[in-house]
């Protein structure tokens, strides 16, 4: 995973909640689906995930036409998040949105914080998924 860095070389905070937030988000997804989307946010796959994205918002501005639908933008946003500063803001914001107002979208039970949501989906993320999500714990 593509991931910001600060100037000492260590994955920026908000970052490391962005990943946190769209693994939360992925693990909800029927398991053909989540696979392949955690194979298109590996960095070697940039060469599919760039034209996949840019797709993904076109169709989303088409969401007037039929087949076409809003869900595309943030897909494609959150695609794109994963080589574009901006697309990381944009899909930042989104998840906080996500959080504060429907967090059972990202399987956060009423009684459970994010932190616990996280550690209990933790299993169903590939490993070299949660190298840079896991530094968060000792922040």
């Amino acid at each position: 995973m593509t991931d910001a860095r600060t100037p000492t070389g260590a994955a920026h905070p908000t970052e490391l909640l962005r990943q946190r937030r769209m693994a939360l988000l992925l693990v909800r997804l029927p398991d053909k689906t989540r696979g392949w989307l955690f194979w298109l946010r590996e960095p070697r796959q940039k060469w599919l995930r760039l034209p996949a994205g840019s797709l993904l918002v076109v169709g989303g501005l088409f969401s007037f036409l039929p087949v076409l639908g809003l869900w595309m933008l943030p897909l494609g946003i959150a695609l794109l998040a994963e080589d574009f500063a901006l697309c990381r803001k944009v899909c930042a914001h989104m998840l906080d949105w996500v959080i504060k107002r429907k967090p059972h979208w990202l399987g956060i039970e009423p009684d459970e914080t994010e932190e616990d949501a996280y550690l209990r989906i933790r299993p169903q993320i590939p490993p070299h998924h949660r190298t840079g999500m896991d530094e968060q714990a000792d922040l």
